[in-house]
């Protein structure tokens, strides 16, 4: 049977690899060492056999069976098991007619040439050492009438740098004030405060991480930029063990027309419930929403920082029944990102939202920035939740 079929690298791993691991880990991306060829695999194969198992690579935190998510980058279990047999074998290569074609990465910009592209006015120096920085960038629009944005690109620079990024827009000036008001390019802050009570760009999700794919909004989903509307690059930045200059630039990609759709972000926190016992390991902060229609869900952002541990969300459905959004089991501030809904999930009027956060203020925490342990409140320094 196929059980007994010797596995090799052409045949079973290379597509795994140039797959699921291959786009952060290549010449240029954020991965820390390259995964392209038979030589470079060989190489970390115990490693590779271990972080694989361990289901620590490909980094993907939302639990399977809670949600069906776009671009998911989970290994089935026999892709596991197919590297752990292959490893125990002794990595042999296998037939060159078995090698699949090499991986075409879109080099460059990966929607083809943006119709705008917009610069961060000055570059900025990432210091050798220290901790994270949570950094934000204002870049003024060069559009002289409405233009109406169907896709963004972010390229932020040295990617081994650049941990992630949100894009916001502000049409009140705030953060060019903030902008002035700090030496430098750019203002620090984690959570960017505008003076605005609207959610810009009319809640959509603008977000990068490396490994992210450009994609473009859904149809008559296109978002407006005006001539007098900044984007805000809130950027978190970690030090990489010599100075990097960063000068990030974005690509507009505009379309004809204007939506005629419109998401909403619904925003469920209860930051006023935010205070942390110094060794609590289990702090539960919830909420929860009654639609008051119905709605499609389109995709979901969980936030918390280094304290979160386990994040849930489900609708409580008017028939009683249960539908998960989202389960992370194992919360890791260093993987958050958004999550596109692979179909948009329908909720019925009457369907009741939750969130269900888990925080470990303890010393077992491993990620607890306070070591010892201190109480901890709402804010949006890192320190804080």
């Amino acid at each position: 049977g196929p059980a007994a079929e010797p596995v090799t690298f052409n045949k079973h791993i290379a597509p795994i690899v140039l797959h699921d691991c291959a786009p952060c880990h290549r010449p240029g991306e954020a991965g820390p060492f390259s995964l392209l060829s038979y030589a470079d695999v060989r190489e970390r194969a115990v490693d590779v056999a271990r972080v694989t198992a361990a289901r620590y690579m490909p980094p993907w935190p939302p639990a399977p069976g809670y949600g069906e998510f776009a671009g998911e980058r989970r290994l089935t279990d026999e892709e596991v098991a197919l590297i752990q047999r292959w490893v125990s074998e002794g990595t042999p290569e296998g037939a060159a007619s078995d090698r699949p074609p090499p991986p075409r990465f879109a080099p460059g910009w990966q929607l083809g040439e943006p119709d705008l592209v917009l610069e961060v006015r000055e570059p900025y120096t990432v210091a050798a050492e220290g901790t994270d920085v949570f950094r934000n960038f204002v870049v003024s629009s060069t559009v002289t009438g409405p233009r109406y944005v169907k896709a963004l690109e972010l390229r932020p620079g040295e990617k081994t740098v650049v941990h992630h990024a949100n894009v916001l827009l502000d049409r009140t000036g705030s953060a060019r004030r903030q902008d002035a008001g700090d030496p430098g390019p750019g203002f620090g802050g984690m959570d960017v405060e505008l003076e605005s009570d609207r959610f810009e760009p009319d809640s959509h999700f603008l977000f990068w991480k490396p490994g992210t794919a450009a994609v473009s909004e859904p149809e008559g989903m296109a978002w407006r930029l005006d001539p007098d509307t900044d984007l805000v690059l809130n950027m978190h930045l970690q030090p990489s063990g010599k100075p990097e200059v960063i000068r990030p630039v974005v690509g507009l990609y505009f379309g004809d027309a204007p939506p005629n759709r419109h998401p909403m972000l619904l925003q469920l926190e209860h930051d006023g419930a935010i205070d942390i016992p110094a060794g609590e390991k289990a702090f539960v902060v919830s909420d929860h929403y009654e639609l008051p229609v119905d709605v499609e869900a389109l995709a979901i952002y969980p936030h918390a920082h280094y304290l979160g541990k386990e994040v849930q969300a489900f609708a409580s459905l008017p028939d009683g029944t249960r539908k998960w959004l989202l389960w992370i089991k194992d919360w890791d501030f260093n993987w958050q990102g958004v999550y596109h809904y692979a179909r948009p999930v329908p909720l019925p009027r009457g369907s009741t939202i939750h969130m269900r956060i888990t925080y470990d203020n303890s010393g077992d925490n491993v990620r607890n920035p306070s070591q010892p342990p201190r109480r901890v409140r709402a804010g949006n320094r890192s320190t804080d939740e």
